[in-house]
């Protein structure tokens, strides 16, 4: 197999996990599809703008051909690749924690 293809398998799982880990949160389910949605669309741009790079010439494929400025984009976009989905996984995280505070603030109140 392909190296490219084992770095889209691991990325997918990835993203698989995240979205299990997005999924048992309790909330809204309009707003657990919206995270899911950035969870999935994150990694995928990522991938499709690269490639269309690396067709479009604007980038080289090999990494031993690129320029320095070509290999921090690639170095960039492949830590998005697997930490897109964790971000948006600690959004989830972090916006129910402020919602939980909000709520025991207010009933203070």
């Amino acid at each position: 197999m392909h190296d490219h293809v084992l770095i889209y398998v691991i990325v997918a799982l990835n993203a698989l996990c995240q979205l299990m880990l997005i999924w048992r949160q309790k909330l809204a389910a309009g707003v657990k599809w919206k995270y899911c949605c950035l969870a999935i669309a994150m990694p995928v741009v990522i991938m499709v703008s690269m490639r269309l790079m690396i067709a479009s010439g604007t980038i080289h494929g090999r990494v031993a051909e690129q320029s320095l400025v070509e290999q921090y984009l690639t170095k960039g976009a492949g830590i998005l690749l697997i930490a897109g989905p964790w971000l948006v996984t600690l959004t989830v995280l972090l916006a129910k924690m402020r919602e939980r505070a909000l709520l025991k603030e207010h009933a203070t109140n």
